[in-house]
């Protein structure tokens, strides 16, 4: 996992937390669970909603250091200022954001993220005032966030398994993947190796396990930018000027090869934020894409009217375009990919014009 660019303290929280902050997976306040994770812990304790609370609360850190003796009585230090390095039972003060509080006023325990074991993937530390009521102690609660999140029952990132023709998939084996981009900078060398025409033009964009943009040439493949793997998130992307830089001016989950929902956009903002790239917030043109479960057509449904441009059957409410991890069907009635039908679109992986937001 990478390290986001959204810092406290000037400490990057992980790219999981602010995935799942804006998925609304975060926090999955389940205090039965938190007990089992803690089973030293015995006051209620409240995870910390978003980036404002977490930072609110993390200055704590810096008054409690301030005081020798607050200091001592909960075990903190600086790691700067200290002549040997701080370990635990000790908190580094320096090297931590907290990211849980307590619940009733005056029970001074905390969950905290202790970067000293990496700032990727940081491990996660509690307070404990049962062992020794008289002084505090750190704990490991988790060796990774990430490995903290998972016996939370966290799981912000979906993957998406490859559902288009076996003769596109193929041509992994023969082309490169996407380029990884992980700064303004990845973007501006990447974007300066493109015709200047070009760079205005939507390219193929994936967000891979890693929640990491890769990019491709425009009418690239989705399935041959992401080297086969399952994706959290594809579509096209458009970059437009700012300043010195780039930023995302315009982009869409337009892949018929992953189908992704507009819900994956979450992913898309953690890669965004991570290589510190502007983006509209959302996706500038969402799709929804729904399996026929009577006839197996993909259809792209418009105007929340869910129903098969072939067949006429009822479409989902959920999506379910991945069919069990299994290829799409190819269309019925002898169609072929790339055909419209009843005004929806079905199964085009590369339209001969890409949508475009109207200014």
């Amino acid at each position: 996992m990478r390290p986001s660019r959204v810092c406290v303290r000037g400490l990057p929280l992980p790219a999981l937390l602010i995935e799942s902050m804006s998925s609304g997976a975060w926090p999955a306040q389940d205090d039965t669970r938190l007990r089992e994770i803690m089973p030293w812990f015995e006051d209620p304790l409240d995870l910390l909603a978003d980036v404002r609370e977490i930072r609110r609360e993390s200055a704590s850190l810096d008054w409690m250091t301030e005081d020798s003796a607050t200091a001592d009585l909960f075990r903190q230090a600086r790691g700067s200022q200290a002549g040997d390095l701080v370990e635990l039972p000790w908190l580094d003060a320096d090297l931590a954001v907290l990211i849980g509080v307590n619940r009733n006023p005056g029970d001074d325990v905390a969950l905290a993220l202790d970067y000293r074991t990496g700032s990727d993937d940081p491990s996660v530390v509690a307070s404990d005032w049962w062992t020794d009521p008289h002084r505090c102690a750190w704990r490991v609660v988790a060796p990774t966030f990430s490995a903290f999140a998972a016996a939370l029952g966290i799981d912000a990132r979906r993957r998406y398994s490859y559902v288009g023709p076996e003769e596109i998939r193929v041509q992994i084996w023969s082309q490169s993947t996407g380029h990884p981009i992980a700064s303004p900078t990845d973007l501006t060398e990447w974007l300066a190796r493109h015709d200047g025409s070009d760079r205005g033009e939507p390219f193929t964009f994936v967000i891979d396990h890693f929640t990491i943009l890769r990019l491709a040439p425009q009418r690239s493949e989705h399935v041959v930018c992401a080297g086969g793997a399952p994706v959290q998130s594809a579509g096209e992307i458009t970059f437009e000027p700012d300043g010195g830089s780039w930023r995302v001016s315009e982009i869409s989950n337009q892949s018929t090869g992953y189908c992704p929902e507009p819900e994956s956009y979450a992913a898309v903002q953690a890669a965004l934020d991570t290589a510190g790239l502007d983006h509209p917030g959302r996706f500038t043109v969402p799709i929804i894409f729904r399996l026929c479960e009577s006839c197996g057509q993909l259809n792209i449904v418009k105007d929340d009217h869910y129903v098969c441009a072939m067949c006429d059957e009822p479409l989902p409410a959920s999506w379910n375009a991945d069919a069990a991890g299994e290829p799409a069907p190819r269309p019925r009635k002898g169609t072929s990919v790339g055909d419209i039908v009843s005004g929806t679109v079905v199964a085009d992986e590369r339209p001969p014009h890409p949508p475009r937001r109207t200014r």
